[in-house]
C-alpha cells in the first residue's frame, strides 16, 4: 500500500508537494478550496504547473483533493445544495488542472427531510457534477461515521446511490474512499481479523470492491459503533496498531492508496507519527 497524508495548501499548491516530500509521502491529499467557506480559491496556471512539476520529480505516486466541509449535496435547502454543487464541480475542474486522481466528497446529511429524498438530492447532484466535467476526474463517495441524518454510514446507503446513478452517463466515474475511523464508529468490526474479513466481505456485497479507489487510515477516539467522527493518531485509539497492519497488508487492499488525517498531521516531521507507523507495519 502506498502511503501519504492530507496536507494543508494555505502556503499554495508547491509548498504542499515540498512539505509531502520532507515528511515522506508517497501519495497526498489536498483540500480544493478553502474547507470553511464557499467563495472557491482560484490557483494560477502558472501555480497548478508548479505542483504537478513537483509530484513528478518527488515521484509521488497518488493524489487526490477534498472537498470542502460545507458541501452538503443530500441537503433540502436550496442555497446550500446550489453551493454544494457549484464547489464540487470547481473542485472537479481543479482537479483536472491538477491531475489529481479524484476528489472525495461526504455524502452528506437529508437534515430531516428523509432519507429517500436525501438520495434523490445526492444522486441529482452527482450527476450534475459529473455531466458538467465529462466524469473526466472520478468523484469518491466517503463513508461516514453516523451521527445524525447523515447518509453513507452504512454500505447499502452508498451501494443504492451506485444503484441509482447506474441509468447516468458518467457513472463509471463514481467511486469510493472508506474511513477506518468512520466505518469502526458506524458498528463495522475493522478492528479484529474476523470483523475485517466480515467488513471487507459485506463491502464488496453492496458496493464492490473493485470501485474502492482510496483508504482513510485514522485511528477512532470514539468507541465501535458510537457514530463519533473523532481521529485519533494511529494505534493510539480503539482501532489499535494490530488492526492497521492487518488492512494495509490485507491482499484486497494493499494495492489501494492510503492516506492519514490524523491529529499529528500537523507534525509530520517528527521522529514518531502516524504515517511512520504504518510505514514499518507495511510488509
Amino acid at each position: 500500500m502506498i502511503l501519504g497524508a492530507h496536507i494543508g495548501v494555505s502556503g499554495g499548491l508547491a509548498k504542499a508537494a515540498d512539505l509531502a516530500h520532507l515528511v515522506g509521502c508517497e501519495a497526498i491529499q489536498i483540500f480544493t478550496s478553502n474547507p470553511q467557506g464557499w467563495k472557491f480559491t482560484i490557483r494560477t496556471d502558472e501555480e497548478i504547473e508548479r505542483f504537478k512539476s513537483k509530484i513528478k520529480k518527488y515521484n509521488i505516486k497518488y493524489t487526490v483533493g477534498h472537498s470542502i466541509y460545507l458541501i452538503n449535496i443530500a441537503s433540502p435547502n436550496p442555497y446550500i445544495y446550489t453551493n454544494s454543487i457549484n464547489s464540487l464541480i470547481s473542485g472537479l475542474v481543479l482537479a483536472r488542472k491538477a491531475d489529481l486522481n479524484g476528489v472525495v466528497i461526504h455524502v452528506g446529511s437529508h437534515t430531516g427531510s428523509g432519507f429517500e429524498n436525501g438520495i434523490e438530492q445526492i444522486v441529482n447532484a452527482l450527476d450534475q457534477a459529473l455531466t458538467t466535467t465529462e466524469g473526466s476526474i472520478p468523484i469518491l463517495l466517503e463513508t461516514d461515521a453516523g451521527s445524525g441524518n447523515r447518509i453513507g454510514c452504512k454500505f447499502s446507503d452508498i451501494g443504492l446511490i451506485f444503484k441509482k446513478m447506474e441509468k447516468h452517463q458518467h457513472n463509471k466515474s463514481l467511486r469510493v474512499c472508506l474511513d477506518t475511523c468512520h466505518v469502526f464508529a458506524s458498528g463495522y468490526p475493522i478492528h479484529t481479523q474476523r470483523g475485517l474479513e466480515k467488513t471487507l466481505t459485506e463491502f464488496d456485497k453492496e458496493i464492490g470492491l473493485s470501485k474502492l479507489d482510496l483508504i482513510h487510515l485514522n485511528d477512532s477516539k470514539g468507541e465501535f459503533g458510537s457514530n463519533k467522527d473523532r481521529h485519533e493518531v494511529v494505534g493510539e485509539g480503539l482501532i489499535g496498531l494490530e488492526a492497521f497492519e492487518r488492512i494495509i497488508n490485507h491482499p484486497k487492499l494493499k494495492d489501494i492508496p492510503g492516506i492519514i488525517e490524523t491529529p499529528d498531521t500537523k507534525t509530520l516531521a517528527d521522529e514518531d507519527t502516524s504515517l511512520k507507523r504504518l510505514k514499518s507495519l507495511r510488509k
